[in-house]
């Protein structure tokens, strides 16, 4: 996630710019291969730049609070994070 974004969002946004910067870049008369040799690499570098922030582990501590939701967004419990020596199989 990245502002709230699913990292898939972000890399068609980047993508979908790419194309359009592309397209007017040719339709304005540059050279095709010029521009692909460019803007290619260009997209790969800002892809694997989401991907690193985006796909960050979470941070969470003992003691933290983590509000889990329902598929529709609806508050269902709040759970504590306990370490794992505090861990009990459920009966």
């Amino acid at each position: 996630m990245l502002l709230n974004r699913p990292i898939n969002l972000w890399t068609g946004l980047v993508t979908a710019i790419a194309g359009l910067v592309t397209s007017i870049l040719v339709v304005a008369g540059f050279d095709p291969a010029v521009i692909a040799a460019i803007v290619g690499p260009s997209v790969t570098v800002l892809g694997l730049v989401i991907a690193l922030i985006a796909n960050q582990p979470p941070a969470v501590a003992v003691g933290g609070q983590i509000s889990v939701t329902t598929p529709t967004g609806q508050p269902n419990v709040v759970a504590t994070v306990v370490a794992p020596d505090e861990l009990r199989p459920v009966q």
